[in-house]
C-alpha cells in the first residue's frame, strides 16, 4: 500500500488554510442580506477576505486551529495501522509547517506537547468497508464553538421540552440562543437525536460534514431543519454577536434508536469558520475535496540493493554538499578579502587625489602671486621709464630753449650789426619828386 501521508498533509493545509464553497456562497449570500455600510455587511465582507487572504498565503484562517476529527472509511487495499501512521506523521508535519497551531494539552499537567500529537490527538474514527479504496474526511472544530455545544436529556422541565419533535425544536432554539456571539456566529447546528451519551454527541458532529445545501432523506427531519434555519434568524444575533438579518447558516439533524429509558438531544455549534475537507482514492485517482488532485501511484517496498545504493548516493550527496558548503564559505572568505583590499585602494587613491588637489592649489596659488609681482614689477618700469623720459623730454627742451634765447640774442645782435652798417634807403617822400615826362 502506498504511503498516504503527503496526501493527508495536503488535506489538512486545504483544510486549515480555506473554507468550503458551500460555506463561502452561503457567507456571500447573507452578506447580500445586510445593508451595506452596516456593521453586519462589513463583518461578513471581513470574514470572505479573510479567507481569501489566507488560501493565498497558505496560512490558517483562524488562529485557533482546533480539534482534528478524522472520520476514516477504509477497503480491504488499505491498512487501518498504516493509515493511522501517516496521519500522525501528517499532523506532526503540518503543525512544524504553521498548517496547525499546537493545540494537544495534557489535560493534568497543562503541558503542550507542541506537535498537536497525544492522548486521544488527533481523534481518528475508522470504518471499514467492503469497497476497494479510501475516504477520509477532516473536520477542524475550533474551541469557542466547542464551548457553547450542549447535551439535554428530555423531558427537560426549564425549557418545557417534551420526548417528541417539538421538544428537539426547544433545545434547538435553547443552545443557540445561549450561544449568542461566543460561538462566532453566524453558526452551522448540527444535532444528534437518541443513543446515548457519546453516541449522541457523534451524530451531532457527524451532521456537519453534510453540505450545507442538501437535504435531508427523512421528510420529517427535512422539515424540522428547514423550518429552523429559517426561524432561528429571528433571533438577531448576527455575525460575531454584532446583530443582523443572519444567525446560523444551517441545521443538520440526524437521528438514532435509543434505549426506552433514556432521550437525550446533542447540540454541536459550529463557527462561521466552518472547516472541512475530504480526501478520497479511487484506484489511481485521488480527489481533494471533490476535485481530482494527483495520481496516487503505488510505492514499492525497495530492495537490498535498491537501498544499499540508495545510501550510497545518500552519502555522495551529502559528500558534495559538504564540498559545496566549504567551496562557498571559502570564496566568501576569497570576496571579503578582495572587498577589503579594494576598499583599502580606493582610500589609498581617494588620499592620492587629495595630495594632488592640495599641490596643485599651492602650484596655482604660487603662480598667481608671480604673475601678480610680475605685472607690479611691469608697472613699475613702465612709470619709471615714462619719468626718465619726461625727466630727459624737459632737460631737452629746457636745453633747447636755451638754445633758443642764445640764438634769438645772437640773432638780435647780428641784426644790429646789420642796421648799423646797412646804406641809407631813401623815404618814399623823395620817389614823388616832380617827374620830367609830361603828363598828357
Amino acid at each position: 500500500m502506498a504511503s498516504v501521508r503527503p496526501l493527508v498533509l495536503e488535506l489538512i493545509r486545504h483544510t486549515s488554510c480555506g473554507l468550503p464553497e458551500d460555506v463561502l456562497d452561503e457567507l456571500a449570500r447573507a452578506r447580500d442580506r445586510e445593508e451595506p455600510g452596516s456593521r453586519a455587511y462589513s463583518t461578513f465582507e471581513r470574514m470572505i477576505q479573510n479567507v481569501e487572504a489566507a488560501r493565498e498565503a497558505s496560512a490558517p484562517i483562524c488562529q485557533d486551529t482546533g480539534t482534528l476529527i478524522f472520520y476514516v472509511d477504509y477497503g480491504p487495499d488499505f491498512s487501518p495501522h498504516e493509515i493511522e501512521r501517516d496521519i500522525v506523521g501528517a499532523v506532526r508535519a503540518a503543525t512544524k509547517k504553521a498548517y496547525l497551531r499546537p493545540n494537544a494539552v495534557d489535560a493534568i499537567t497543562g503541558e503542550n506537547s507542541g506537535d498537536n500529537v497525544g492522548v486521544g490527538s488527533p481523534y481518528i474514527h475508522f470504518h471499514p468497508r467492503r469497497a476497494k479504496g479510501l475516504r477520509i474526511r477532516l473536520m477542524m472544530k475550533g474551541g469557542g464553538c466547542e464551548n457553547v455545544g450542549a447535551q439535554y436529556s428530555l423531558p427537560d422541565e426549564s425549557i418545557g421540552a417534551g420526548r417528541d419533535l417539538d421538544g428537539v425544536r426547544r433545545c434547538i432554539i435553547d443552545a443557540v440562543q445561549k450561544a449568542q456571539g461566543y460561538g462566532c456566529a453566524p453558526g452551522t447546528v448540527g444535532v444528534g437525536v437518541g443513543g446515548d451519551r457519546v453516541t449522541s454527541y457523534m451524530e451531532s458532529k457527524e451532521q456537519l460534514f453534510r453540505p450545507l445545501h442538501d437535504r435531508n432523506p427523512n421528510p420529517t427531519i427535512a422539515a424540522l431543519e428547514e423550518e429552523l434555519t429559517e426561524s432561528l434568524q429571528g433571533l438577531g444575533i448576527g455575525p460575531m454577536g454584532f446583530g443582523g438579518k443572519t444567525t446560523i447558516l444551517g441545521v443538520k439533524i440526524g437521528a438514532r434508536h435509543r434505549v426506552p429509558a433514556s432521550f437525550f438531544v446533542s447540540v454541536s455549534y459550529m463557527c462561521w469558520a466552518y472547516r472541512k475537507g475530504e480526501l478520497e482514492i479511487k484506484g489511481d485517482k485521488v480527489y481533494l475535496s471533490g476535485r481530482r488532485m494527483v495520481p496516487a501511484t503505488p510505492k514499492r517496498a525497495p530492495s537490498r540493493v535498491a537501498a544499499k545504493a540508495a545510501t550510497r548516493t545518500a552519502k555522495t550527496v551529502k559528500a558534495a554538499k559538504t564540498t559545496a558548503k566549504a567551496a562557498a564559505k571559502s570564496a566568501a572568505k576569497t570576496a571579503k578579502t578582495a572587498k577589503t583590499a579594494a576598499k583599502a585602494a580606493a582610500k589609498s587613491a581617494a588620499k592620492s587625489v587629495k595630495t594632488a588637489k592640495t599641490a596643485a592649489k599651492a602650484a596655482a596659488k604660487s603662480a598667481t602671486k608671480t604673475a601678480k609681482t610680475a605685472k607690479t614689477a611691469a608697472k613699475a618700469a613702465v612709470k619709471s621709464a615714462t619719468k626718465t623720459a619726461k625727466t630727459k623730454a624737459s632737460s631737452k627742451v629746457a636745453k633747447t630753449k636755451t638754445a633758443a634765447k642764445v640764438a634769438k640774442k645772437s640773432a638780435a645782435k647780428t641784426t644790429v650789426n646789420t642796421k648799423l652798417k646797412a646804406p641809407k634807403i631813401p623815404s618814399r617822400q623823395a620817389s614823388r619828386r616832380k617827374s620830367p615826362l609830361k603828363v598828357l
